[in-house]
């Protein structure tokens, strides 16, 4: 019995272990069930989300090709125009030269480069003038561009050297004085090799530049200065810098080339600049004779080695003083015959070589390839980088039939159909940027010494102080010449600070004087403000731009004391772009 017991008893619990371990296996397979359905459910939810994600992404692709395709129709558009404005731009103008700009007005072709549009008095005012300011806009718009021709010659002839600003001129103390003087104030004041004289130079040129009312006078001279180039801040003309400038360029500006290069052939500063002061009859330096050929006269091409020598030979004799004064010696200058292109000369007078290279200074003024070289680079100034042939030989032919007389010469150009329809074919140089900005804007100086030295540095900075270019050939005169990035954000930063008074030396501009009345809304306050600065209505687009920049209707309502807010921030912007660096 008691093993019947024991046997039922094994078999209750083999059952009961059987029955758990199956409960366990079933759980087990009931957890493993569980989790091959939530694995699913995850694979299925991935794929789902990854099928969305696709979706996503294709919609955003097909949305940026849309939008890659809208900006290049756009691109495609905008290309097409600029090349239809340049095509415009690019069309040659019958050149014609009437007796009068008003007539040359009247048949020139009305267009402008690209946004600018045709506006002859902002197009006179940016060629024959440091830029327009209202006085001198609203005067052309009111008599016309011969009138203003007119009073400018006069004022130049009245205002000739450094007398087109009294208070700017006030500023050149050692602007009178010969090299001599000019030394013993230097030395007077504890430094004889110091560079005031310089310095005072290139800061009463920019002064006169800006507020000087002699502007087609002071184009001019910064022509010519140029085509006559003499590096100012260098140590070997640092007491005789100025009379180059004074002696030269600004007494002959309105006379004739033949005089200016006859009195720059005698200039210290020049002679020494370009070696001549160290050539003698034993060891000829050659630099001033092929200078004088290849930039001041007959050009490139029109001359050989054999005229460079007999040019620095005739001109031997022409040397300086201890202080840079000129002086002629006989005992160096060398004798024998003379043959530069079709120019001859016995020399055979020590004493007379003087005369002999005057002789030849006189016949290269007069030479066709000098007249054809001059009018190139004056229209070049004045009209566009690559004027047409005809406009050239016109001006050559007038240079030649006025006895080198330089007003005659000019008024060609100004009488020219290709002038008038040239607007918008320059760029202005930085330090002409500067100039322009300040003369729209009306600034004026609270302290014109300080204004001066503001002034003097900006330029410095952009590379582009006036006289200043280190090689012989002066500034360059072309737009690929100035596409320098840093110089454009340098000049971004002065309009700014002009706008805002950062500067010292400057008056504080006022709304007033600016917007020309009291905008109700900040579109108003754009039109003005464009209006004024650069004579034109803003194209829609443009407009835009600078109410995106504004981030707010066209609409929005300005209050009386918010407009100077408005000036700060809309003026920069606008003097920024092309509008304003073109002219």
């Amino acid at each position: 019995m008691p093993g019947l017991i024991s046997s039922t008893r094994t078999t209750a619990a083999a059952r009961r272990a059987a029955a758990k371990k199956a409960a366990a296996k079933k759980a087990a397979a009931k957890k493993a069930a569980a989790k091959k359905a939530a694995a699913q459910a995850a694979a299925k939810k991935a794929a789902a989300a990854k099928a969305a994600a696709a979706k996503a992404a294709a919609a955003k692709k097909a949305a940026a090709a849309k939008a890659a395709a809208a900006k290049a129709a756009a691109d495609k558009a905008a290309a097409a125009k600029k090349a239809a404005d340049a095509k415009a731009a690019a069309t040659p103008v019958p050149l014609k030269v009437y007796p009068t700009a008003a007539a040359a007005i009247a048949g020139a072709q009305k267009t402008a480069v690209a946004p600018l549009v045709w506006d002859p008095a902002s197009h006179l005012l940016s060629r024959f003038a440091f830029g327009p300011d209202l006085a001198s806009r609203n005067t052309v718009t009111a008599t016309g561009a011969d009138a203003w021709w007119s009073s400018q010659v006069a004022l130049g002839k009245s205002a000739s050297g450094y007398a087109g600003n009294g208070a700017v001129q006030a500023q050149g103390t050692l602007l009178g004085l010969n090299p001599t003087q000019v030394r013993a104030w230097l030395k007077s004041n504890g430094n004889e090799y110091g560079w005031n004289l310089m310095d005072q130079l290139s800061k009463v040129t920019l002064g006169l530049q800006v507020w000087s009312k002699a502007q087609l006078y002071e184009t001019v001279v910064d022509f010519f200065a140029n085509h006559l180039n003499v590096a100012n801040h260098s140590d070997s003309v640092w007491i005789s810098r100025h009379t180059m400038d004074r002696d030269v360029v600004r007494k002959y500006a309105f006379g004739s080339f033949t005089d200016m290069l006859l009195a720059s052939a005698k200039n210290g500063a020049m002679l020494t600049y370009l070696n001549l002061a160290e050539s003698n009859k034993t060891i000829v330096n050659e630099n001033y004779g092929r200078e004088l050929l290849e930039l001041h006269t007959v050009g490139v091409g029109n001359y050989s080695e054999s005229d460079v020598v007999n040019s620095a030979r005739i001109l031997t004799g022409r040397t300086v003083d201890k202080d840079n004064n000129y002086l002629y010696k006989s005992t160096i200058h060398w004798t024998g015959a003379i043959k530069v292109m079709d120019f001859t000369h016995a020399n055979t007078s020590a004493a007379g070589g003087e005369a002999a290279g005057d002789a030849y200074l006189t016949y290269l003024a007069h030479h066709p390839a000098t007249a054809a070289h001059l009018a190139q680079k004056l229209c070049i100034r004045y009209v566009s980088d690559n004027p047409s042939t005809a406009l050239v030989n016109a001006v050559a032919a007038a240079y030649l039939a006025n006895d080198t007389q330089i007003l005659p010469t000019l008024k060609t150009i100004f009488c020219s159909t290709e002038f008038w329809s040239s607007r918008g074919a320059k760029v202005r140089r930085p330090t002409e940027n500067l100039v322009a900005t300040l003369r729209i804007l009306g600034t004026t100086p609270s302290t014109l010494s300080t204004a001066l030295n503001s002034l003097h540095w900006m330029c410095n900075l952009v590379g582009n102080v006036p006289l200043d270019w280190v090689p012989p050939n002066g500034y360059p005169d072309v737009a690929a010449a100035w596409r320098s990035s840093g110089s454009l954000l340098d000049l971004w930063g002065y309009h700014r600070g002009f706008v805002g008074a950062w500067y010292d030396g400057f008056n504080k501009l006022t709304p007033a004087s600016l917007y020309g009345g009291s905008p109700a809304t900040s579109g108003a306050a754009i039109d003005l403000l464009t209006k004024r600065l650069t004579n034109q209505t803003f194209s829609a687009a443009h407009k835009a731009v600078l109410q995106t920049f504004l981030a707010e209707p066209a609409s929005t309502p300005i209050a009386k004391s918010n407009l100077r807010w408005y000036l700060i921030h809309l003026i920069p912007l606008i003097l920024d772009g092309p509008h304003h660096a073109l002219r």
